[in-house]
């Protein structure tokens, strides 16, 4: 199955042209982790911060003027190849890069776009840094954990906060048939469980493992996959990975496994260890390891944009291990 990385955005566009969606009324307040935001007037000049806001934003037709520098998938100007190709694709302006990546803030950058709104639905500042970009402009933090909520809520909210939450539903709505057609397409799916892991290195004693609310997670079971029964009982209050030892692992029982690995040297480590290679999944073969730094973040950050772009590669490898 072939897809086409922009054909989210084309379905999108032809399913809200014309004049039958209204602009949202302003000013619109928003919840999240720190409190309430209220954004009076509809923005114009929109600063990213973390993952998917940016894609979000670009979905919608909207060109950032800043976002987060991606070291991991990135290209050497730091942009995710579906960023780039998609602002391409319509001869915007690249925004600026904004140095430190998802980790630290560069408060004087961001200060100097003179954004009328931070987006960060998806990102791990705390309270402090919320503040300091507050008081920049308003800023919209995570619903409730750092790091959590799925490419859906991400999408509602940048919406929202742009005045243009009809065309987020359209959006939304294009990517879900995107998924649904590779679902439909691969009926094999459908009552096979699994799991997937994360960040495998060369020296690990254990496995980390996504919770069900995770967006790595909720995008195999919306390819129809069922979640392993441990991990779907894993707690989602906790953080988004629960670690399981090495010597532990059976009690994750998993028809099929995937995982990314910081190298291709970490998964012949995971293949070869004492402990590691007799969980069955990998002692059997029945897993898929993602080794692409910008294929890893596709899954990682599911979006408008990176989904299509990551189906293309990630849909026949778990077709393949299921064989």
């Amino acid at each position: 199955m072939k897809f086409n990385p922009l054909a989210g955005l084309a379905f999108a566009a032809a399913l809200y042209a014309g004049p039958a969606l209204a602009q949202d009324a302003f000013p619109v307040t928003i919840e999240h982790a720190f409190g309430e935001t209220t954004i009076s007037e509809q923005p114009v000049r929109v600063v990213t911060l973390g993952w998917m806001a940016q894609d979000a934003v670009i979905a919608l037709g909207v060109d950032p003027v800043g976002i987060s520098h991606q070291a991991w998938g990135g290209d050497e100007d730091g942009f995710l190849p579906w960023v780039r190709e998609a602002l391409e694709a319509r001869g915007a302006e690249l925004p600026v890069m904004l140095e430190g990546g998802t980790t630290d803030v560069p408060y004087e950058t961001i200060l100097s776009l003179e954004p009328d709104v931070i987006l960060a639905p998806y990102s791990g500042f705390d309270e402090l840094a919320f503040e300091r970009l507050a008081a920049i402009a308003p800023t919209v933090g995570y619903a409730e954990q750092p790091w959590s909520g799925s490419w859906q809520y991400v999408v509602e909210t940048v919406g929202k906060a742009l005045g243009m939450s009809g065309e987020a539903a359209a959006v939304i709505e294009a990517t879900n048939d995107l998924i649904a057609e590779a679902r439909a397409a691969n009926p094999e799916f459908e009552g096979k469980t699994v799991a997937f892991s994360g960040g495998w290195s060369e020296d690990a004693t254990e496995m980390s493992f996504y919770v069900s609310t995770d967006p790595r997670s909720q995008l195999l079971q919306d390819l129809g996959f069922t979640l392993a029964d441990a991990v779907a009982a894993m707690p989602t209050d906790a953080g988004f990975t629960q670690v399981v030892s090495f010597e532990n692992l059976d009690s994750v029982e998993t028809d099929l496994l995937v995982a990314w690995a910081s190298s291709e040297e970490a998964v012949t480590y995971f293949e070869t260890n004492e402990l590691s290679s007799r969980y069955r999944p990998i002692a059997e073969g029945d897993f898929v390891a993602l080794t692409d730094r910008a294929f890893v973040m596709a899954t990682s950050a599911p979006s408008p944009l990176s989904i299509p772009w990551g189906l293309d590669l990630l849909v026949p490898q778990l077709a393949d291990a299921l064989e």
